[in-house]
């Protein structure tokens, strides 16, 4: 009995779940529930219809509306209706479509009918159509209004080809996209895209505040999230030129993970260029290693740090390496040049009347900076030049090397100095570190800070040790009486840092420039007197702090900011920039021009023929009394530089003796 029981249930007829036998619902609590109507299942379906969007309702209004239309004209066919319009009955059914389309369009058109049947039909389609015609206006409208708002929004898809494309919102973006703008200058299209988690008009309105003309260059803003493949994929990530993958609100987090969002779309990186900025040491190595260079990161801390220190060491280098860095004027440029392929480098450097040498990189990658004058130029290399323009950068022929007319075997022997360092971040370990670097043996620097916003006890753990020179904490307070004994103890050079982390940008800055201000009262004035550089942290505030007479001013995101947009232009910079900075490469520096030149007038050939016969490559020089750099001058530039003046070389940092190799073999024939 029990099996023939569970086959009957077995047999049962099997029924939609949630369903009974009765056809009433059941939810998954078991209550019963009536079964939903067909009125109730048509206003589902028309709400679902609606949640789809306007134009889905458009589409069954403009079907409804046209279904009428037909109806009205069979009708005026079938019946044969006189009176249309004032006239007999319609017997083209063309002409019956018409005019039923006119009474649903204008609705006015049926009081010009004569017949009552006419009549009544022409207002059935008129009030038909004033209801459906006015909902599809105002659909029409509506949909427009949300396109509209959609584009506000920044969520269309972007169709530029070959564009920057930064992902990230930063502080830095407006000068990266002022050196862009200026780089782009002799493109007649180029494009700027911008991809973050900001408002697009906010990101508008302020790009279009900072840099207000943006030449030949067209800004796309776009809102969206850099680590989503999705959002990439809306502002053509694949046909990007270069990708600028800033550190915004999430820090490295947010730069890793976008550039992971990128590595989905294009594995090798091999669509775009990348560089990315990161603010620890660790990730910044960590993602070149494991991108095998093919990412250059950038970190804005040790880019200031290092100008910084080099800045202090010479007065006069900040303005170099801006002109440098920046596309305004003078910048580095790679070229290949078939027709020095075997010539010399000691000829090649008088080969270029309007651009300065600085070395080549070799078919296989290899940056070298200043070789040694004998040094050949192979084939595939390419010429790393100083120039104004790529396309100043032309081959005027190999000439005899002027006559040398001072002892290129005077050695330049630095005396130690004397650094006075005031304020303190996290940037001063950093600035120790490369100022050690540069500074000889025997050399201190004092380190003033104010204790009310650090603990001098507490920096001890932080100051690096240094090789080359001597570091003393000292606490800084009791106003600016203090500061003025101390500065009148004989400094070579002061450096003067902003307090970044424990007060605002503005008030760090504003500490700043009172320090400059008791700097400029305690040392003494003229030629010959200590140098001083300054931090920075608001570029608007530069104009202001030069009123106080400091040669040179560090500007923290300007820096970072103009090496981003150098690179995101031409990614072998970076290993120029790293053999620049690197301890064991080459190095910038100003040097007496009595070792070069005599104290009388001669071209800028023969300043550079003795550079290289020292094993330096001179690209300029800096008049003492003007404080005026000159970068890349043309070579048949006649200067006659004093003996407190300076000449601007590349150069090893260790004196590397020069070999009979290095000296023309051929006999010197004067230049004018």
């Amino acid at each position: 009995m029990v099996n023939a029981e569970k086959r009957r249930r077995t047999a049962a007829p099997s029924r939609p779940k949630g369903q009974t036998a009765t056809g009433v619902d059941v939810s998954e609590t078991g209550t019963a529930r009536p079964a939903a109507s067909t009125s109730a299942k048509l206003r589902y379906k028309f709400d679902l219809a609606l949640s789809r969007g306007p134009l889905v309702v458009i589409g069954y209004l403009g079907l409804v509306m046209l279904a009428i239309i037909v109806v009205a004209a069979v009708i005026l066919m079938v019946t044969g209706i006189g009176g249309v319009n004032g006239g007999g009955s319609v017997s083209n059914p063309f002409e019956a479509f018409w005019q039923a389309l006119l009474r649903v369009l204008d609705s006015g058109t049926f009081a010009a009918d004569s017949s009552w049947p006419a009549r009544f039909l022409g207002l059935f389609i008129t009030l038909a159509g004033i209801f459906l015609a006015g909902s599809l206006i105002g659909l029409i409208a509506n949909a427009v209004d949300q396109q509209i708002e959609q584009l506000r929004k920044g969520r269309s898809t972007v169709l530029e080809d070959g564009h920057t494309l930064v992902l990230g919102w930063s502080p830095r973006l407006p000068t990266i996209l002022t050196e862009i703008v200026e780089a782009n200058a002799n493109q007649k299209r180029a494009a700027f895209v911008v991809l973050a988690n900001v408002p697009k008009d906010e990101m508008e309105d302020e790009l279009r505040l900072k840099v207000p003309d943006h030449g030949t260059t067209r800004v796309v803003c776009r809102t969206g999230d850099p680590s989503r493949p999705g959002d990439l994929e809306m502002v053509n990530v694949g046909g990007a030129r270069s990708i600028i993958v800033l550190a915004g609100d999430e820090g490295d987090a947010g730069v890793v993970k976008a550039v992971l969002a990128v590595r989905s779309l294009d594995p090798r990186f091999t669509s775009a260029h990348v560089v990315a900025e990161l603010e620890n040491a660790g990730h910044a190595r960590t993602l070149r290693t494991l991108t095998e260079g093919r990412i250059v990161t950038i970190q804005a801390d040790e880019v200031i740090a290092q100008v910084t220190a080099q800045a202090c060491h010479q007065a006069g280098l900040a303005s170099v390496f801006r002109e440098l860095l920046d596309f305004d004027g003078d910048e580095i440029y790679f070229t290949p040049v078939d027709e020095l392929v075997g010539v010399a480098y000691r000829d090649i450097l008088l080969a270029f009347e309007g651009c300065s040498v600085l070395g080549w990189i070799t078919d296989d990658g290899v940056v070298e900076l200043n070789p040694p004058a004998a040094a050949t130029f192979g084939a595939g290399y390419e010429l790393i030049s100083v120039a104004e323009d790529d396309d100043k950068v032309l081959f005027t022929g190999v000439v005899p090397m002027p006559e040398v007319t001072v002892d290129c075997t005077v050695p330049f022997e630095e005396p130690s100095q004397r650094v006075l360092m005031i304020g303190w971040s996290d940037l001063g370990p950093g600035v120790l570190s490369e100022l050690d670097e540069f500074l000889t043996e025997g050399s201190s620097v004092d380190l003033m800070v104010d204790p009310e916003l650090f603990d001098v006890a507490a920096l001890d753990p932080a100051v690096p040790g240094c090789e080359h020179c001597a570091i003393a904490v000292h606490p800084l307070g009791g106003g600016p009486e203090e500061l003025i004994a101390m500065a009148g103890g004989g400094y070579d050079q002061a450096i003067v840092l902003g307090y970044r982390d424990p007060v605002s940008v503005g008030e760090a800055d504003a500490r700043t420039m009172l320090t400059l201000l008791t700097l400029d009262k305690a040392f003494p004035k003229g030629p010959g007197g200590p140098r001083v550089v300054a931090e920075m942290l608001d570029r608007a505030n530069v104009a202001v702090a030069q009123t106080t007479g400091v040669e040179d001013f560090i500007v923290s995101d300007e820096l970072s900011s103009l090496m981003i947009a150098q690179l995101s232009e031409r990614l072998e910079l970076h290993m120029v920039f790293d053999e620049l900075f690197d301890a064991d490469g080459c190095f910038v520096a100003l040097h007496p021009a009595p070792l070069y030149a005599p104290a009388e007038p001669v071209a800028f050939a023969a300043i550079v023929a003795a550079a290289s016969q020292r094993g330096e490559t001179a690209f300029g020089w800096r008049v003492a009394a003007t404080g005026e750099v000159v970068v890349n001058p043309p070579k048949s530039t006649s200067i006659a530089l004093g003996p407190v003046d300076q000449v601007l070389v590349l150069g090893p940092r260790a004196t590397r003796p020069v070999t009979e190799a290095d000296v023309p073999a051929r006999p010197a024939t004067a230049v004018d």
